[in-house]
């Protein structure tokens, strides 16, 4: 796994697709905290649904990045297609953890805070960052040409999923009756983002934690399923 993992950050790296989301990653960051003082909690629920946008996009251009023909020959070399796309996706999952830590330290180095952040705002902020950017992977990968064909369905597909998560209390608000349950298919992206204020609602914000992380392996296991139907189908 390992030696996979390894191989695929080198791709990466050499492919520069990176180059364009980090760069916008980081504008984003520094002009968000471009006025200060700001409040530790609420500055993070913004960063982390910049993160959350910035990690799809990331991983869409990381999954992309060997043609058709060099992953089936990366899947004869792991063995295991499954192991193949395991690694893949541990692999996306550590550049959200390096996106967490930055969006996390960034405005305490350069003191960006209205007061200095506690060491549980420090925690909350760096695991909301890293949970939106984890499920963000995990949507990133049911859009990707692993399982859809066409292109244009990988970005139209994944932006819809995006926007409508991220302001899904506002969309609920117009749906009426029953339909409004339709939005429990999507992550409980603005609830999270809502609950990043003072005083801070431990409780639910760990059952919103919990959400995400359990939504994030139904989606993996979701993921495992089109695939072998596809590959059987196709």
């Amino acid at each position: 796994m390992r030696s996979l993992m390894a191989y695929h950050l080198i791709s990466y790296i050499k492919s520069y697709n990176y180059v364009a989301p980090m760069s916008f990653f980081i504008i984003i960051l520094v002009v968000n905290y471009s006025i200060y003082p700001n409040p530790v909690l609420a500055s993070y629920g913004v960063t982390s649904i910049y993160l959350y946008i910035i990690a799809a996009w990331i991983t869409v251009r990381f999954f992309h990045t060997e043609d058709l023909v060099q992953q089936q020959i990366t899947m004869l070399h792991a063995k295991n297609e499954m192991r193949y796309f395991c690694s893949k996706y541990v692999t996306a999952s550590s550049f959200v953890v390096l996106l967490a830590l930055i969006s996390t330290s960034y405005p305490i180095v350069f003191g960006m805070f209205s007061k200095n952040p506690t060491v549980l705002e420090i925690t909350v902020g760096f695991f909301t960052h890293f949970l939106l950017g984890l499920v963000a992977v995990t949507i990133s990968v049911l859009f990707s040409r692993i399982l859809l064909n066409k292109k244009i369905n990988t970005w139209l597909g994944l932006s819809l999923v995006l926007v409508i998560s991220i302001v899904s209390l506002g969309v609920e608000t117009l749906l009426p009756g029953y339909w409004k349950y339709i939005l429990l298919v999507l992550p409980p992206v603005s609830k999270l983002a809502l609950l990043m204020k003072e005083p801070l609602d431990s409780t639910r914000l760990l059952l919103i934690y919990l959400w995400i992380f359990l939504y994030a392996a139904v989606m993996v296991g979701l993921f495992a399923i089109l695939y072998r139907h596809k590959k059987k189908f196709s």
